[in-house]
C-alpha cells in the first residue's frame, strides 16, 4: 500500500512539474528575432523606427515576440544586409538596393533624378509602387518584404568647394549612392565614386573625394559637420531602401505574431520616411549652428540640373523597356504619385 502510495505521490509531482514546464515554455518567448542595420545605434530611424518595432511586437505579444537590433553593420557590411535576410544570418535586415547594383532593376526608379522632394514623399512612392507592380515584387521574391522606403533627397555635401551653379561641379570627385547617381553626375560633368554612407567621412577627411551626395541627415549621424563646409540643396534624388525579412523566420511565426508584425508593417514605409525628413532638419539645424554654409538653388537654376539628367531618364526606361519590363509604366506611374 505505501509502495503504491508513493508512486502515485512520485506520478503526481512529475505531472505538476510537467505542466508547469510546459506552461512556462508556452508563455515564453516564442520568437527571438535579429534586426540588422549599416546606421549608428543613435541614428533617428533606429530610435523612432526600430526601436518602436522592438516594443510593439514584445508588447502586443506579451513577450512572446523578442527584437534584438545589431546596428552599425555588426552583423554584415551596408552591401551585405540584403543577403543576411536571404540566407537567415539576420531574421530582418535594412539597407540600400544601390549598394547591390543589377538585382534591383525596377526598384531603381526611386533612384533617378527629381522623382520626390522629402523620404515621406518617396518612401509613399516606393511602397505603391511595389504594392502595384509584380515586376518589382519579383525583385524581392528571395525574402519576405516588411516595407520599402527612400532615403533622404540627396544633397551636395562639399568639403571645400561651394556649389551654386553646374559649372562648380566641373571634374569635382563626389560620393555616388547608385547606379543611377553615377549616370547623373557624370551627366552633370562631376566624377562619381561609389561607396556606401559609412565611408563618407574618412573619404572626405583624406580628400578621396571632393563631394559627397547624400541626406542632410548624415551631417548628424556621421559627425559630417567635421568635414563639410558647404551644401547644396538639389534634391536631386533619392535612395530606394529595403526593410525585408527571411521567409522561413516570418513563416515559423504563429498567425497571432505574423499579425502584429504585418499591422506594423503598412506604416513602416511612411514613419520610416517621416523619422528620415526630421533627421534632415535636425542636419540642417546643426550646419547652422558649426556655420556651415547652406546654398539653395534657384530655380531656374534647378531647371538647367534637370535638362542635363533627362537623357539619364531615358536611357533607364529603354534599358528596362528592352528587357521587356515596364520601365515606361513605372516611371510614369513614380512621377504621377510625386509632386517633382
Amino acid at each position: 500500500m505505501k509502495k503504491k502510495s508513493l508512486k502515485l505521490f512520485l506520478l503526481s509531482t512529475l505531472f505538476v512539474l510537467l505542466t508547469a514546464c510546459s506552461s512556462s515554455d508556452a508563455s515564453g518567448s516564442e520568437a527571438k528575432l535579429s534586426f540588422s542595420h549599416f546606421w549608428p545605434s543613435h541614428h533617428i530611424v533606429q530610435t523612432d523606427v526600430i526601436e518602436k518595432l522592438q516594443t510593439t511586437l514584445d508588447e502586443e505579444s506579451d513577450g512572446n515576440m523578442q527584437l534584438e537590433i545589431y546596428p552599425t553593420g555588426q552583423l554584415g557590411a551596408p552591401d551585405e544586409q540584403y543577403n543576411l535576410a536571404v540566407d537567415g544570418t539576420a531574421d530582418i535586415s535594412l539597407s540600400v538596393h544601390g549598394y547591390t547594383p543589377g538585382i534591383y532593376p525596377l526598384t531603381s526608379v526611386s533612384d533617378l533624378p527629381f522623382i520626390s522632394t522629402s523620404s515621406e514623399e518617396g518612401s509613399k512612392i516606393m511602397q505603391t509602387l511595389y504594392d502595384e507592380f509584380p515586376e518589382i515584387q519579383a525583385e524581392h521574391d528571395d525574402v519576405h518584404p516588411l516595407w520599402l522606403f527612400t532615403g533622404e533627397p540627396n544633397q551636395i555635401l562639399s568639403a571645400s568647394k561651394p556649389v551654386k551653379s553646374l559649372e562648380d561641379l566641373k571634374g569635382l570627385k563626389v560620393r555616388s549612392p547608385s547606379t543611377q547617381m553615377n549616370a547623373a553626375l557624370e551627366a552633370l560633368g562631376a566624377v562619381p565614386v561609389s561607396m556606401p554612407v559609412n565611408d563618407i567621412y574618412e573619404s572626405l577627411n583624406k580628400g578621396v573625394i571632393d563631394a559627397a551626395m547624400a541626406g542632410v541627415s548624415t551631417i548628424n549621424d556621421m559627425k559630417l559637420y567635421e568635414v563639410v563646409d558647404y551644401i547644396t540643396i538639389t534634391n536631386i534624388s533619392s535612395s530606394s531602401m529595403f526593410t525585408v525579412m527571411n521567409k522561413d523566420s516570418y513563416d515559423s511565426l504563429s498567425d497571432a505574431n505574423k499579425e502584429i508584425l504585418d499591422t506594423f508593417a503598412t506604416t513602416g514605409a511612411v514613419e520610416t520616411g517621416k523619422a528620415l525628413d526630421a533627421g534632415g532638419q535636425a542636419g540642417l539645424d546643426k550646419a547652422a549652428e558649426e556655420g556651415i554654409e547652406i546654398i539653395e538653388l534657384a530655380d531656374d537654376e534647378i531647371a538647367r540640373w534637370a535638362d542635363v539628367v533627362d537623357p539619364v531618364i531615358k536611357s533607364w526606361i529603354k534599358e528596362m523597356d528592352d528587357k521587356g519590363l515596364p520601365g515606361q509604366a513605372i516611371y510614369d506611374r513614380a512621377k504621377e504619385l510625386g509632386s517633382n
